[in-house]
């Protein structure tokens, strides 16, 4: 079962998609962009940014004055709540404080082993935290970025190819790399990486 959390961010609606069986969650703004789109599970927020408490629907109302943001709270009550899977629209673009607050999240959950996801209108970035094969047409764009210390990162398949070797977040070795056309392998014996992808995919 997947949650779907959809924030306040840049929302790619053509992207927008649904399974059976998924929990659908508005925090804060981003419940405007989709209570017309698809039936709400949850509402999340403190309500600042959309302006109103959403009725009809359930609501978990935080006070504005808080450490945690409304993405943060959102992730913990799917977790909470079963949640191993999280793809998260709205997420990126927009503010850059938030955009980086939400990629923060991420790699926090990600250090608890919940796949998160952020879709956005033009990219989709995930982390790994052992290894993955990525895909995309030939030329097409991806990067991947210590946010830790990542040992013996492996890229191959790729037009840019490493191996086994070691990386920080000082250091963006692996920013805009090239798809072959083929799927590329990428492996981390230790760390995260996070996957910033150009309109391609992961399986």
């Amino acid at each position: 079962m997947r949650w779907i959390l959809v924030c306040g961010g840049e929302f790619a609606a053509e992207k927008f998609c649904l399974e059976e069986g998924d929990v659908l969650v508005g925090v804060d703004s981003g419940y405007a962009k989709i209570k017309d789109l698809a039936e709400v599970d949850c509402v999340v927020g403190d309500f600042d940014s959309l302006g109103y408490v959403p009725e009809g629907v359930k609501v978990l109302r935080h006070d504005p004055v808080k450490d945690y943001t409304d993405t943060q709270l959102a992730l913990e009550y799917a977790v909470q709540n079963g949640a191993k899977e999280c793809v998260v629209y709205g997420g990126l673009g927009g503010r850059v404080d938030h955009t980086l607050a939400n990629l923060q999240t991420g790699y926090a959950f990600a250090l608890k082993g919940v796949r998160v996801r952020f879709i956005g209108k033009d990219c989709t970035a995930f982390y790994i935290t052992d290894k993955a094969e990525l895909y995309g047409e030939e030329g097409r764009f991806f990067s991947l970025f210590a946010m830790d210390k990542a040992e013996k990162v492996s890229i191959k398949g790729a037009k840019y190819e490493i191996s086994g070797i070691d990386i920080d977040n000082t250091y963006p070795l692996g920013v805009s790399n090239a798809f072959t056309g083929e799927k590329c392998s990428v492996s981390v014996k230790s760390g995260v990486l996070l996957a910033i992808i150009d309109d391609a995919g992961v399986v």
